[in-house]
């Protein structure tokens, strides 16, 4: 099999009806062997699907009968959502920049970001649950604060609702039933979209504060004389990877002037919440700070003194995200730099 995609027929065993399938899984030996296989959707026949296979380097591969290339499983329903593609086409773009690199170390780029492809978030609702901690409101024995909504023009209370709706669908917040409310603000970015806060000046005046510290930004910055080679990561909404403690979401409450609603996860505003991501990070991280990467946050950056000792600084990174479910932004990804903007 040369550098190319070519079409192979699978079999899929225990398989009947007329279903189409979704082939959306891969064995980690088969991305390691430097062979991608490409998720799709098809149409069985006669007990078998056409998939779409790639050489990722100009060494011939053999695939052998009987070995296990994916795992597909029957679609009933196809909802089309052509937004939720937006990031996901951004990997090949990324395998592409790889500037500076020769052809043995662009394979090895390749394969390993293949290997954890399941690390990129494919779009806005692909956001990961970090399963090694949830956030905590410690409010003490303080009787719960319920604010009133702020009068809003008709047109941003329209951005609200759909704002919110949207959140809904992503699995980011939920309706109350509390005692606690706070106010929304919206805000206008830089690109013209807006963005959905909560004032929680309120509920963090009464909130026992984490002292946990954050990195001095001089300290970090000197940490990198030495290296190299530099790849920066930023993680998919990060804030909203952490979860809630569930006797404390009531607290996250706010209206719009139409309903009660909760996050689910970690919302910005929060006084404890910078401290609760640093800590989650540098947990996550531990052992591999100061020596192959640095942490502010949700920015990280993975440094080497030569190509090899960075790849497999990367590789030691990636293990630690992937174990604690936390998915990065493809788009704002940079990969073996010799300078990047850090912070």
């Amino acid at each position: 099999m040369d550098s190319t995609w070519k079409d192979l027929f699978a079999g899929v065993p225990e398989a009947s009806g007329k279903f189409r399938y979704a082939v959306t899984d891969f064995p980690s030996q088969v991305s390691q062997k430097g062979v991608l296989v490409a998720a799709t959707l098809v149409d069985l026949k006669k007990e078998a699907i056409t998939v779409r296979v790639l050489n990722l380097d100009h060494k011939p591969k053999t695939i052998n009968k009987g070995a296990v290339i994916a795992t597909c499983e029957p679609v009933v329903d196809i909802v089309a959502r052509p937004q939720e593609f937006s990031e996901s086409l951004r990997l090949p773009s990324i395998l592409e920049n790889l500037e500076g690199l020769n052809e043995e170390q662009r394979t090895a780029v390749k394969e390993l970001l293949q290997e954890f492809q399941n690390l990129f978030s494919t779009s806005d609702s692909d956001v990961g649950r970090c399963n090694m901690t949830q956030h905590r409101i410690n409010t003490g024995n303080h009787p719960p604060i319920k604010q009133y909504p702020r009068r809003l023009p008709l047109a941003k209370k329209e951005e609200a609702e759909r704002l919110v709706k949207e959140m809904v669908d992503n699995g980011i917040i939920e309706e109350s039933s509390g005692p606690w409310a706070s106010p929304i603000v919206l805000v206008k970015k830089k690109d013209g979209s807006t963005r959905f806060c909560v004032d929680y000046r309120k509920l963090n005046e009464i909130t026992i504060k984490d002292s946990y510290p954050l990195p001095r930004i001089d300290d970090t910055l000197d940490a990198l004389n030495g290296s190299q080679w530099f790849s920066t990561l930023d993680l998919k909404s990060g804030y909203w990877q952490v979860e809630i403690q569930p006797e404390d979401k009531e607290k996250t409450a706010f209206t719009t002037g139409q309903g009660l609603w909760q996050f689910k996860v970690m919302p910005f505003g929060l006084c404890n919440a910078p401290a609760t991501f640093e800590r989650l990070m540098e947990t996550v991280l531990r052992g591999l700070t100061s020596e192959a990467c640095l942490v502010y946050l949700d920015d990280i950056i993975i440094v080497g003194r030569t190509f090899q000792e960075h790849l497999n600084n990367i590789r030691k990174v990636f293990q630690r995200l992937q174990k604690a479910n936390l998915k990065r932004s493809p788009k704002k990804c940079r990969f073996f730099r010799k300078e990047v903007s850090y912070l």
